[in-house]
């Protein structure tokens, strides 16, 4: 009767493992996947510059609470998850007349400079129209810079100053470092 029974228990594992040929291996590995998407992200403390009083011909303007050099007057945030840099861009001040954003002061033409993080209270960074321009490589993720910037006035105003308020911006661009 064992024989038997040892026989017929041979044959039903047999059978089965045939039948179900997976049941008799081990199951198939499997990969856990977890993956984060790079965020890069960005805020600045101050949102505009107002200068409270008038600018003169070749006048020099601070972007501080009180218009005086202040190289740690406005705050950058990295609030991505990722190390980043910061690019700089201008545009022209719009008014009657329009002035343009250039390399030097003339007429009708204005300059604007930022500091940078190896020279905090020199304005050396020429802030352009045509292009961006490079404010700050590898701000770390959750990590914060402090920065400034200063406007000079036209040489002159042109014959058709009218004495109103003009208006622009200044973009600041995130992307991921390289």
């Amino acid at each position: 009767m064992r024989k038997r029974f040892s026989g017929l228990a041979l044959v039903v594992v047999l059978l089965v493992s045939m039948l179900f040929p997976m049941a008799a291996m081990a199951a198939d590995p499997e990969v856990a996947i977890t993956v984060q998407a790079a965020l890069v992200s960005i805020t600045n403390s101050q949102a505009t510059w107002t200068v409270d009083t008038p600018i003169a011909v070749d006048g020099v303007v601070y972007f501080s609470a009180d218009d005086a050099a202040d190289p740690d007057y406005s705050q950058i945030e990295n609030t991505g998850n990722v190390t980043c840099d910061i690019e700089i861009q201008g545009t022209d001040l719009t008014g009657t007349p329009t002035w343009t954003l250039a390399a030097t002061t003339a007429a009708d033409q204005y300059t604007l400079h930022a500091n940078t993080e190896g020279a905090p209270t020199v304005y050396e960074l020429e802030v352009k129209s045509s292009a961006y321009n490079d404010l700050k490589a590898g701000l770390a993720a959750a990590g914060k810079w402090d920065w400034s910037m200063m406007l000079t006035a036209p040489s002159s105003f042109g014959g058709t100053e009218d004495g109103t308020p003009k208006t622009g911006t200044v973009t600041l661009v995130a992307s991921a470092s390289a």
